[in-house]
């Protein structure tokens, strides 16, 4: 394969693992806004199934999205700039640095989504508000990853 070709190809590969991971972000916080009702008998169950069901839906394919930016890092669609890029890598670590150090080890720490006076954990609730970030951070990655795909294909490089 040719490297006009090759570069075609990582573009429309990210894309597609951007957007999947867009969507996956976004129906990830509809569904933390959904625990809310399970019942406190029922969660921790439902809670680490869902945990251990998000392994093979959204990691995966997160990882070739940030593997895809570092390859166009490499081999960098013409028309676009190398600092667009690496905002779209630096974005991607902010949200899995994020994940890691704190989403991802609060998320742990939730045993109760309902506190014993009845009222919803503050954990919970803080986690919910605060997973928009990284929700926005994923959308606008994705939208970037979008707008270097039109730059690159409405300016019918060939």
């Amino acid at each position: 394969m040719n490297k006009q070709n090759f570069w075609k190809w990582l573009l429309l590969i990210n894309l597609a693992a951007s957007f999947y991971s867009v969507g996956a972000a976004w129906l990830a916080q509809l569904n933390w806004n959904l625990w809310q009702y399970v019942g406190q008998a029922d969660f921790t169950a439902y809670h680490v199934a869902w945990w251990h069901g998000i392994w093979w839906a959204i990691f995966p394919v997160a990882g070739l999205s940030l593997l895809g930016i570092c390859f166009q890092l490499k081999w960098r669609p013409p028309y676009v700039r190398i600092g667009v890029l690496w905002f779209a890598l630096i974005l991607q670590v902010i949200v899995y640095a994020g994940t890691a150090l704190y989403w991802g080890p609060q998320n742990g720490m939730l045993e109760a989504i309902h506190s014993p006076g009845g009222g919803l954990n503050p954990l919970y609730i803080q986690l919910a508000a605060s997973n928009w970030i990284r929700v926005a951070l994923l959308t606008l990655s994705g939208l970037l990853e979008a707008w270097i795909a039109v730059e690159c294909f409405v300016k019918k490089v060939t």
